[in-house]
């Protein structure tokens, strides 16, 4: 027992152990590692690791957790003298979660990866950081608090694509470069940028048969269902799903490799849903009133249906939807047929995010609102171009 005397009088046995598990998270899902394998990348005894923590989850919500706080001091610090933000005339030369992100790198990299756990909601790890420590507040008078609890939203989901769009093109882009490819791109924020029109007819699969349709649409709510019951993606198996859906376990495997592979066609053929609400079929020029219109009915979309929309709001132990989600969508932004001179690939994931955080403020604060009113109070957000900056 003589590691009690050693660890207790080195203050960076903590941080060795975090550090560890990061790098063993890089190669492995964290139910395959073990604490041994940690304390022996650790260079600490076991003992020691368990002094510290209960487990390598007790060790991974302490990462989390300093990683917000350490975003919330990233932000507080850039913004600490100024007095507001004016889109148009952006002073700073990087976005201070881009800056952070960069010095943090095993962190977020693991985390975005989808492919294994533990699973981040990074919607709700964002959410947090600028809710809790910094507050911008519209300049305008009288701004309503939908708007405001709208820009929070906003700013968890653009910097969460933003990041994504980064790691997409291999981090080769500077921090900086990002970052005034980002300002020029808000300093000129339109309404219609969410709105586009049909890129090829059959972008959805066509002249499928109605059995097939039938059967795969019975599979997909079984699962949906199940999920919800269970509240544990790992707890329904395929014999749940072909028991609920009606099906044999051989039909699933006609259309599906794996629930995952379910899981992602789900996610899929929601992206499907909201592209088609958004497409105006005879002109690239959106106007105000059939914005409006559009947005209405995808707020009556999400409040009708009850698919991936839950996976994105609760926590059922599921790999995060919203990657996914911001892929399907930028790669339909990137068909459109608009000039960006911040860029393509840029405008592509800023308004996915845009998208996603509007989709995300419906389903928490927002769906006490019509969605007449919250069509009109988004037109106006987007008209928003000066921030006055509380720091709490």
């Amino acid at each position: 027992m003589s590691y009690d005397h050693d660890h207790l009088t080195n203050e960076s046995t903590p941080s060795k152990i975090k550090e560890a598990l990061l790098k063993l998270l890089i190669e492995k899902d964290i139910r395959h590692i073990t604490s041994k394998e940690i304390a022996g990348m650790a260079n600490v005894s076991r003992g020691a690791l368990y002094f510290y923590y209960e487990d390598k989850f007790d060790i991974f919500e302490e990462i989390v957790q300093e990683q917000k706080e350490g975003l919330q001091k990233a932000i507080f610090d850039s913004l600490n003298g100024l007095d507001q933000i004016n889109l148009k005339e952006m002073k700073l030369k990087v976005l201070p979660s881009l800056s952070y992100v960069a010095t943090q790198i095993p962190f977020f990299l693991n985390m975005m990866d989808r492919n294994k756990m533990p699973y981040i909601n990074f919607h709700a790890f964002f959410f947090e950081v600028f809710n809790r420590e910094i507050m911008l507040t519209p300049m305008k008078e009288n701004v309503s608090e939908t708007l405001k609890d709208m820009y929070v939203h906003y700013r968890a989901l653009y910097t969460y694509a933003i990041i994504l769009f980064w790691f997409k093109e291999g981090m080769e882009p500077s921090p900086e470069k990002i970052s005034q490819q980002y300002w020029d791109l808000v300093s000129q924020k339109r309404y219609y940028w969410m709105f586009g029109v049909p890129i090829l007819p059959g972008e959805r699969e066509a002249r499928i048969d109605r059995r097939v349709i039938r059967t795969r649409q019975a599979m997909q709510e079984a699962m949906v269902q199940l999920i919800i019951e269970k509240k544990d993606y790992s707890a329904v198996t395929i014999s749940d799903i072909t028991r609920r859906s009606d099906v044999r376990r051989a039909t699933f495997y006609d259309h599906y490799s794996s629930k995952d592979d379910l899981l992602k066609v789900i996610t899929h053929e929601f992206c499907a849903d909201i592209i088609t609400i958004l497409i105006e079929e005879n002109s690239g020029n959106v106007t105000i009133k059939q914005a409006e219109a559009m947005l209405v009915r995808l707020f009556a979309y999400l409040s009708e249906h009850t698919s991936i929309v839950h996976f994105i709001s609760g926590n059922y132990g599921i790999p995060d939807p919203i990657p996914e989600i911001l892929n399907t969508l930028s790669e339909f932004y990137l068909k459109q047929r608009i000039d960006i001179h911040a860029g393509k690939k840029m405008y592509a994931y800023y308004v996915s995010g845009l998208l996603v955080g509007l989709i995300l403020y419906r389903l928490h604060e927002g769906k006490v609102y019509t969605p007449q009113f919250l069509a009109q109070e988004f037109i106006q957000f987007l008209d928003l171009k000066k921030y006055k900056i509380n720091l709490l």
